[in-house]
């Protein structure tokens, strides 16, 4: 499916723009997915075993999993092993092509591969080169490799969204720190583009998950000298206390809501409801549309009484309370009769739907916001349609993600090399894929 006013005649924005991918997993797929969305030509260059996604994110075939192939749709696949002497050249050629070159590989390995700013800028002077370096390049683990669950915890970011799963907290599914950085990475590709367009400068850009993961917290991850002291004792006494007292995850979480929300707990306005036969979200963020919610709902919110003081253990009472009715309540009707309800005093809502219930939401379809694609392996699927939207120059999706080492020797073959130099490269192991068991 695509928007009725893409009849496939007209380019994407970034066509003629050249990207080489040398990334696995996440963040750095999701920029060149979307660069592709828009009309980029994107190759992949995978090792000979394949990303690594290919195996790990629910596999339905050998080297074909559900996360590589929605991460990689749209892309040219190459396989290529950079850890030998040997790829340097291929490395080399496919720079000159290339507009833009995206890594996001152990930093402490790039030397070693030949894929540096500085070694691969000296190529191709005018390259853009995005370095995707998970926790930032200085610190004492600026050289290591990165995961999403690991900057959930450094961030603070895991304990403002994380369950609760027994004693600990259950990392965030899906990754969005992961996913929030490819897009980031894809924005600031834009605007390395922009640039050179201008000036005909390439340059070097950076993004990592920890630093995306400290702008998605925006103000629940701030400081302001004006109200926040820079240690809270009572915080840091209490969370000592209740560790020491063997606590779980929700007994932590706890002692930082009452700390650090107080008004925010409480919040009556802005959350998902148990409804008598399912879930329903409310999103009410102003004044006026708090009213709204209390007029519909009869319920008495204790802030509205002058004097209310929410940080005091009464006021923290209070906001227990209330949060106690207000769920009460929901539980009453079915999620149909509260949307309806809540529609009609003009108060935002809108179903809790669990990933299956997705494909028949009436508002995603209207909209074509899911799009069904054909795999050569494993036939129809169902993913996200293209997120961003342009009327002159649209986004659509090309293709599905490639089998392992679909486009290796026509794509050398393009970049300059002959038969028999291709022939030798695929004999002595620097390209093609390895046979797995």
């Amino acid at each position: 499916m695509k928007p009725s006013s893409d009849d496939g005649s007209l380019p994407g924005a970034l066509a003629g723009v050249k990207v080489v991918e040398f990334a696995q997993a996440m963040a750095v797929p999701v920029c060149g997915q979307l660069l592709a969305d828009m009309g980029a030509e994107v190759i992949k260059v995978e090792p000979p075993a394949g990303d690594a996604f290919r195996h790990t994110q629910a596999p339905v075939v050998p080297n074909e999993s559900k996360g590589y192939i929605v991460l990689n749709r749209g892309k040219r696949g190459v396989c290529l092993d950079v850890t030998r002497p040997e790829a340097a050249p291929v490395v080399e050629k496919l720079v000159r092509w290339a507009d833009v070159v995206l890594v996001s590989l152990k930093p402490s390995d790039l030397p070693r591969y030949g894929l540096t700013y500085d070694h691969l800028a000296a190529i191709n002077p005018p390259i853009i080169y995005l370095d995707h370096i998970p926790n930032g390049p200085e610190g004492p683990v600026g050289q290591d490799g990165g995961y999403d669950v690991i900057v959930q915890g450094r961030s603070g970011i895991g304990a403002i969204t994380a369950r609760a799963n027994g004693d600990a907290p259950i990392s965030v599914r899906p990754a969005y720190m992961d996913t929030g950085t490819g897009f980031l990475s894809a924005l600031a590709v834009v605007a390395a583009l922009r640039h050179r367009d201008r000036t005909g400068e390439g340059q070097r850009v950076q993004t990592s998950l920890l630093s995306t993961a400290l702008a998605l917290g925006n103000q629940l991850i701030s400081w302001f000298a004006a109200t926040d002291p820079p240690i809270d004792a009572a915080f840091a006494r209490e969370l000592a206390e209740v560790s020491a007292a063997g606590g779980d995850y929700e007994a932590h979480r706890a002692v930082y809501e009452k700390h650090y929300l107080r008004g925010g707990y409480g919040n009556i306005y802005f959350r998902h409801y148990r409804s008598k036969d399912g879930f329903v979200s409310v999103g009410c963020l102003s004044p006026v549309l708090n009213a709204r919610f209390r007029k519909v709902t009869g319920v008495t919110d204790p802030r509205q009484t002058p004097g209310f003081d929410g940080s005091t253990p009464e006021g923290y009472d209070a906001l227990t309370a209330l949060l106690r009715t207000a769920e009460d309540l929901f539980k009453t009707r079915t999620t149909h009769e509260w949307i309806d309800l809540l529609r009609a005093g003009g108060v935002p809502c809108g179903p809790f739907n669990f990933p299956s219930q997705v494909w028949d939401d009436e508002q995603i379809l209207a909209n074509e916001f899911v799009v069904e694609l054909e795999h050569p392996l494993l036939g129809a699927y169902k993913t996200f349609a293209p997120p961003i939207r342009m009327d002159r120059t649209p986004t659509r999706i090309r293709s599905s993600s490639p089998l392992l080492d679909a486009d290796t020797d026509a794509v050398l073959a393009e970049i300059g090399f002959a038969g028999a130099e291709i022939a030798s490269l695929r004999a002595t192991g620097v390209t093609g894929a390895e046979s797995r068991p």
